[in-house]
């Protein structure tokens, strides 16, 4: 974990900066420099402090023994669909869909709960973005392929 956050944190830095956002406080490196760092000081404290167990841990696989991996992987499978799909359908769309997918997944099969709890939060963190923070958000392929934009 410490490794990774490290080499997270590093490839932050190559996030390419617009002229106008290199002396802004918000940017797009910010967020995962936070990430990175975060991790690191995570990892550091999983290294130093003391385990519970002074006999020793459990293994792996007494670990993991009752976990749910079909909903895991299914939710993982969802988030790769979904970064996929951000460019073609925008990420009002995009990002709606893979709420209500991932709503099923975990279990929640009530059409009208599912739709009034992602549309109004993906329009609010849309909202959030582009108005309050100023960060532009491409709508999508498929608009500028129908011709509405």
């Amino acid at each position: 974990m410490l490794l990774f956050s490290m080499a997270y944190g590093s490839l932050a830095l190559k996030i390419p900066l617009s002229f106008m956002a290199q002396n802004e406080f918000f940017t797009s490196r910010t967020m995962p420099y936070a990430l990175a760092v975060l991790g690191m000081i995570i990892a550091l404290l999983i290294l130093v402090m003391p385990t519970a167990d002074p006999a020793g841990k459990r293994s792996l696989k007494e670990e993991t023994r009752g976990m749910d991996w079909k909903t895991a992987i299914l939710l993982v499978v969802g988030m790769i669909g979904y970064g996929m799909l951000m460019k073609w359908l925008g990420f009002i769309i995009s990002s709606i869909l893979f709420l209500l997918c991932g709503f099923y997944i975990l279990g929640e099969r009530r059409i009208k709960r599912m739709l009034l709890a992602s549309i109004p939060l993906v329009i609010l963190l849309w909202f959030v973005m582009s108005s309050l923070l100023g960060v532009y958000i491409a709508p999508g392929e498929l608009f500028y392929t129908l011709g509405v934009l």
